[in-house]
């Protein structure tokens, strides 16, 4: 993930909007985003900087969907794109995406189609961090608003560099039947994933030789999440048999 890199604030007790959620909103690699992220970026280039996204209903009915612009940080929103069934420029804070009472139909087991992104394309004067907070949540069949909501933050940081999102981790092996066993140079927070964007273990990991309990999850792949403590993070998949 070029110059990207995920600070989960409000700690990753919040992640339990996945576990009652009738959707799930994931990047196209599948990694989830979950509620309170901040998804970090050192540029303003396109595609560099796109969050590509899918929106995945869970349940058994259909679901009316809408993305709000919630608030921003040194910026306006004119210079911002949000693609969400079709693509919007110069956003407004406090208006919803599709705009007046539209909103996008996901049906049961179904995600939403390729090219929906986030994206800045403003440098502000090139020090200040700029924020967008942005909420996904669900309305009914006139578009009102009833609730289930993930909110995220879109951040610029401009002295984010190239080394900034690299964490210097080891898996000793992918696929594992008991223990998996790492190598973490510095203290980090890890958070696995399942295949549906649940959080199954939630770890504090000291830096050095680490052997983690896989032994009570199901047979599936999962995601581990790396976080250390200024927001760099890294996904690594794994395989338990």
């Amino acid at each position: 993930m070029t110059m990207k890199h995920t600070l989960l604030f409000l700690m990753l007790v919040m992640a339990s909007f996945s576990l009652s959620a009738q959707y799930i909103v994931q990047d196209l690699d599948g990694n989830p985003i979950e509620d309170g992220d901040v998804i970090s970026f050192g540029t303003v280039l396109a595609p560099d900087a796109f969050i590509k996204f899918k929106v995945t209903n869970q349940g058994a009915t259909a679901i009316n969907t809408r993305i709000e612009f919630v608030s921003a940080s040194n910026a306006d929103g004119s210079q911002f794109e949000l693609c969400y069934g079709l693509c919007y420029t110069g956003l407004t804070i406090g208006e919803s995406y599709p705009p007046g009472s539209d909103f996008i139909v996901i049906e049961p087991g179904m995600s939403t189609g390729q090219g929906n992104h986030f994206y800045n394309a403003d440098a502000g004067d090139g020090t200040q961090i700029i924020d967008y907070v942005f909420r996904f949540y669900e309305t009914d069949g006139s578009g009102t608003d009833i609730g289930n909501s993930l909110t995220f933050t879109y951040r610029y940081d401009p002295v984010l560099g190239v080394n900034d999102n690299q964490l210097k981790i080891a898996v000793a092996s992918t696929v594992i039947s008991g223990e998996l066993a790492i190598d973490v140079q510095e203290d980090l927070a890890l958070a696995v994933y399942d295949l549906n964007g649940r959080v199954v273990k939630n770890i504090q990991l000291e830096a050095g030789q680490r052997s983690i309990n896989m032994s009570d999850l199901s047979a599936q792949m999962y995601m581990l999440h790396f976080t250390n403590n200024k927001g760099v993070s890294q996904v690594t998949k794994v395989i338990v048999k």
